[in-house]
């Protein structure tokens, strides 16, 4: 590759080559589970599931971790989902149509209405709302079909 001339241009450019595939690693799992969609065609047919989750008044910060970390956990579990986030109402300005009343949101994206139909009866998915459904009051989903 290139003459090493003394050891600290070796640990030098080993720091950089490790940087470099640390940085690349990231980008390909992140990557992976953060998709940009475009309005291709190819679309068409695939679900959008949007959840909005309300928890119990009083949770504490660590049970929010708790549930953050169930989210995550059991979304990177199911095969089938081409793409998820997770979010939290945005401080966006308080408008007559905006409802910022639920507390975390995930958007699960599949490639048909058959993965989907898997995801409901995934082991992680009633492991997830078997273990933590104790910490919200109230669930809403919104499905769509990409057109």
């Amino acid at each position: 590759m290139f003459a090493m001339t003394d050891r600290r241009t070796f640990i030098k450019s080993s720091g950089l080559l490790f940087a470099a595939a640390g940085t690349f690693g990231y980008q390909a799992t992140y990557a992976k589970n953060n998709l940009i969609f475009d309005n291709s065609k190819d679309k068409k047919g695939m679900l959008q599931h949007n959840v909005y989750f309300w928890l119990k008044e009083g949770i504490t910060d660590g049970e929010k971790k708790i549930f953050e970390k169930g989210l995550n956990k059991f979304l990177r579990d199911i095969n089938e989902i081409q793409h998820y986030s997770i979010g939290i109402p945005g401080e966006t300005p308080d408008r007559d149509v905006v409802d910022k009343s639920f507390s975390y949101s995930i958007l699960v994206s599949f490639k048909s209405i058959a993965d989907h139909n898997i995801y409901q009866e995934h082991e992680a998915h009633h492991k997830f709302i078997n273990d933590l459904s104790s910490l919200w009051t109230k669930v809403k989903v919104f499905d769509s079909e990409l057109v």
